[in-house]
């Protein structure tokens, strides 16, 4: 064969490994957003999240927060149980029995804010107290955490 017979065949060999190394890279991508989605949709993973999440917030602002059970779907939807979290003095802030929330993730993501667009509370008890006017609500320590 001559040169030019040569390397008019090695030219579509370079052409489809490009694309199998393309392929691959996609498929790589593709496999690890699915082990993402079981990793979060698993009670497994739901468990790791909102012990991490519990123990930020309790570190964050040096009070006991207490969850039972958290649920996530990717439409929204929060289910939390048994959320206790105590204020500064040790009494109860709030108690709930069951919450679940609808939240898109859209706005999320995008980084446009937070919104609720649905909401049940059931068993709800929270003991908000303001004395005056100069120090302020009985929660106010946890925006101050938060706030820097």
């Amino acid at each position: 064969m001559s040169e030019e017979q040569q390397s008019i065949q090695k030219k579509p060999k370079r052409k489809y490994r490009w694309l199998r190394i393309i392929g691959r890279i996609l498929l790589t991508i593709l496999l690890i957003l699915f082990l993402i989605i079981l990793f979060i949709r698993s009670e497994w993973g739901q468990n790791i999240i909102a012990s991490k999440a519990v123990t930020y917030l309790s570190e964050k602002t040096n009070t006991k927060v207490e969850l039972e059970r958290l649920f996530i779907t990717f439409d929204g939807d929060i289910a939390v149980e048994g959320l206790y979290i105590e204020d500064k003095k040790g009494d109860t802030l709030v108690y709930s029995r069951s919450l679940e929330a609808n939240i898109p993730f859209l706005p999320i993501i995008q980084g446009s804010g937070i919104g609720i667009e649905d909401a049940q509370w059931e068993g709800v008890r929270a003991n908000i107290i303001r004395k005056d006017s100069i120090s302020g609500f009985n929660f106010d320590f946890i925006t101050e955490a938060f706030a820097s």
